[in-house]
């Protein structure tokens, strides 16, 4: 083959893989986002695996019952720690949040526009107050998180309940070391987390209704 014809090769499978890594680079953030709007769970279970598995926790994936009064609740992941019990709720938001932690409503901004939402914190301390009337478990031995994507921009939110927050994807790990590493708390004996295990996968009734 002719040198020409070599260089004229390596020339264009060189222009080939530029392509490929200029279109990665492009697509990569929007198709991420797509994904972590239309498969918000499914997404962040990801992470949420990688943080159980780490600490040798146990997980229980979308939990829903009723409560006496026949209100249906849901908590997208449950987790049985070394020490608590972490309810944990997925949101994504794409654009930014003005944020109190007990006013009623947040803000939420998209562009230009903006609207009322309800405070995702408060929601979630009430599928744990719902959570602990079926179950052994005391309020507060649960944490309350509502977990938001890397990308949302927030107003700082100092809380005080030290049983509620709101974090990102890439806070999480660090955000239950520290709840784990707090001094004075009882460890779960391993039995224990189990048998509440297995009653948290009895009083689950997804798909069952």
């Amino acid at each position: 083959m002719p040198a020409y014809s070599v260089r004229l090769s390596i020339w264009i499978v060189a222009a080939v893989l530029v392509l490929f890594g200029v279109a990665f680079l492009l697509l990569y953030s929007p198709i991420k986002r797509f994904l972590m709007k239309t498969q918000t769970v499914r997404m962040y279970y990801r992470r949420i695996k990688r943080v159980v598995e780490d600490r040798d926790f146990l997980l229980i994936n979308d939990f829903e019952n009723k409560t006496a009064s026949q209100e249906p609740f849901h908590i997208d992941h449950l987790i049985i720690g070394n020490k608590f019990f972490y309810a944990i709720r997925d949101r994504y938001y794409d654009g930014a949040l003005a944020a109190k932690e007990t006013d009623n409503s947040w803000i939420f901004y998209h562009g230009r526009q903006s609207k009322m939402i309800a405070n995702p914190m408060l929601r979630n301390e009430l599928r744990v107050e719902k959570l602990c009337l079926l179950s052994r478990i005391q309020e507060q031995e649960i944490i309350s998180i509502v977990l938001i994507n890397d990308d949302c921009m927030i107003t700082p939110i100092e809380s005080s309940n030290p049983n509620s927050y709101i974090v990102s994807l890439k806070q999480l790990p660090e955000l239950i070391d520290i709840i784990e590493a707090r001094e004075g708390v009882q460890p779960i004996d391993a039995h224990s987390a189990e048998i509440i295990a297995r009653d948290f996968a009895e009083l689950n009734l997804h798909g069952k209704i």
